[in-house]
Formats: C-alpha cells, sequence, structure tokens
C-alpha cells in the first residue's frame, strides 16, 4: 500500500507489467482489442444486459477474451458501482476481506473504493474484516479492473474477498449482498472472479479428464442454481472452481433469484501455457441475466 497525491490511501496494482501491460497506451491497445473481438451471445441472441458476470482472473493471455466477453455483455446498463467478488485463494479463516484502501490503482487512473457500502457489509456481522493485506496479496479483482475501468469510468469499487469457504459463510454473505445492494441492484455490477477448474497434474491425459469434468459439473450446478452443491463439489474436488465461494454467495442471495446463466465462451489454457508442466486450466465467461418476466 502506498497514499497517493491527495493522501488517499491507494491500493496498488500489483500485477501490471506481469499479467498485463503497465503502459496505458499498450494496456489501452490491448483491452480494445479483446472487447471489439468480443460477441456475447447466448443461443444467437446477443446479451447485453447482464446483471451478474462471471469473468475469469487469469492474465490477459490466458484467459482476457473471455474476460472481454463477460464484460461485454454488461454494456446495457447505466452501473454506478462495481461489486467484485473474488476468492483468497490461500485463505485459512472463514472470513470475508473488505479494503481499508480508498483508492485501487490502474494504469488508466485509481477507482474510488465505495466505501458507504463496504461500511455498511461491515455491519452485516463478525464474518466480515476490514484489511488490506489479503487485497495486497490478491490478484483476482485487479485483473477486472482495466475492463471497469475502461467501460464504466465513472463507477465505484466494492472489492469483496471471500475466505475459506464453508455453508456460513456463504449464507451470511448471500445475506450481505442482498441487504446492501438489493434496493441498488439496478446500478449495481456483480463480477465473480473465478475458473471452473483446474488439473491437479501436468501430464495425465486421465487427469485432465477429470478436470473437465469438474468444469462441466460446475457449469451444471450454476444453471441448475444449487450453491450447496458447488460448495460440496469444491470440498471433496480441491481443483474446482477457485471462486466457488463466491459463486455460491451470488446464487445464495436474493439478487438472483430471478436471473439465468448464460455460458457465453468458454476454453482450457492449452493454447496458452508456456510450459507442459503448468496445470491445465478451465475458463468460461458467463452473464445472469433477468428471467423472461422477471423485473
Amino acid at each position: 500500500m502506498i497514499e497517493s497525491s491527495e493522501k488517499r490511501k491507494l491500493r496498488e496494482a500489483t500485477v501490471a507489467g506481469i499479467f498485463y501491460p503497465e503502459e496505458p497506451d499498450a494496456l489501452g491497445a490491448e483491452i480494445g482489442r479483446l472487447l471489439d473481438a468480443a460477441d456475447p451471445l447466448f443461443a444467437g441472441a446477443p446479451v447485453s444486459a447482464a446483471r451478474a458476470v462471471m469473468a475469469p482472473h487469469a492474465s490477459l493471455g490466458y484467459s482476457g477474451d473471455l474476460a472481454a466477453l463477460a464484460w461485454k455483455a454488461s454494456l446495457g446498463r447505466a452501473v454506478s458501482r462495481v461489486v467484485v467478488l473474488c476468492p483468497l485463494h490461500r485463505a485459512q479463516e472463514q472470513a470475508v476481506y473488505l479494503p481499508e484502501a480508498e483508492l485501487f490503482e490502474t494504469p488508466f487512473g485509481p477507482i474510488p473504493v465505495d466505501h458507504r457500502a463496504v461500511d455498511e457489509l461491515l455491519d452485516c456481522g463478525t464474518v466480515f474484516t476490514r484489511n488490506d493485506i489479503p487485497h495486497f496479496e490478491e490478484h483476482g479483482i485487479e485483473m477486472q479492473l482495466p475492463f471497469m475501468k475502461r467501460l464504466f469510468p465513472r463507477a465505484s469499487l466494492a472489492p469483496i474477498l471471500v475466505g475459506k469457504p464453508s455453508i456460513s459463510l456463504v449464507r451470511s454473505l448471500a445475506a450481505a449482498l442482498g441487504i446492501v445492494f438489493g434496493e441498488r441492484r439496478e446500478e449495481t455490477l456483480f463480477v465473480i472472479s473465478s475458473d471452473l477448474a483446474a488439473s491437479s497434474k501436468t501430464e495425465h491425459d486421465e487427469d485432465r479428464d477429470q478436470a473437465e469434468d469438474r468444469a462441466e459439473r460446475v457449469l451444471t450446478l450454476i444453471a441448475e442454481g444449487d450453491w450447496k452443491g458447488i460448495l460440496e463439489l469444491k470440498a471433496a474436488e480441491e481443483f474446482t472452481a477457485c471462486g466457488s465461494a463466491c459463486l455460491a454467495a451470488w446464487l445464495a442471495s436474493p439478487l438472483a433469484a430471478d436471473t439465468a446463466s448464460r455460458v457465453l465462451g468458454r476454453h482450457d489454457s492449452a493454447a496458452s501455457r508456456e510450459s507442459e508442466r503448468e496445470r491445465l486450466v478451465f475458463y468460461a465467461a458467463l452473464a445472469f441475466v433477468a428471467e423472461e418476466g422477471g423485473d
């Protein structure tokens, strides 16, 4: 963490120059290229007013095309706030981490944190805590911010890091999302930062098939709205969706009650890996849209 010139706490962009270009012009060209190429469709029809999306958080070279698909699926809405739900990958505690920082840095300029929303989430229970250290260590929220700044440059950010998954944690977060954002959902975009599954090994076709099967099962559970099933799969299969608690919290919240999931695109990391020693990861872009007859 550093302080900005305005003496406001700033969360630095820690993976700029590693997972995406650090120089604004180069990043702008890459984000522009990805968005121009993105055509969010489901069953041949365009998707443009998603209430929530699921976007991967790997480097742009691995999954930027899918992140662009997910983000572009929300362009039909007037968004003044973006809530990003992201896993704390090495979490040992069942907690939800909110930022102390007032700004999140991007090469395009800083994004203000919606501290009214953060304060209200903190009041929702002891599972919520304000701590910048987990936010400084994690990249999943940061990978969404270039798209956010490009598409919704005036929106504020509510960054939420979710710790070790459990039913009680998910229930607490799901209820809080409904309480804090229920009356503001028309102006709020929810972004779930996650992959689908990864292989536990690198050299065996059998393990690749098992990872692909887990990815398929995650998509089925999402389509069914089975948030408990997602948590059960994660507990049984370690390399299932890193953002399982985030997905479960969205699905369990009243905000998702009248939405349906749409798979906009998917692929694995085989074409992007620098070495076959890297685990194979399965990614997807999803949009959650209002069901016919919903508000």
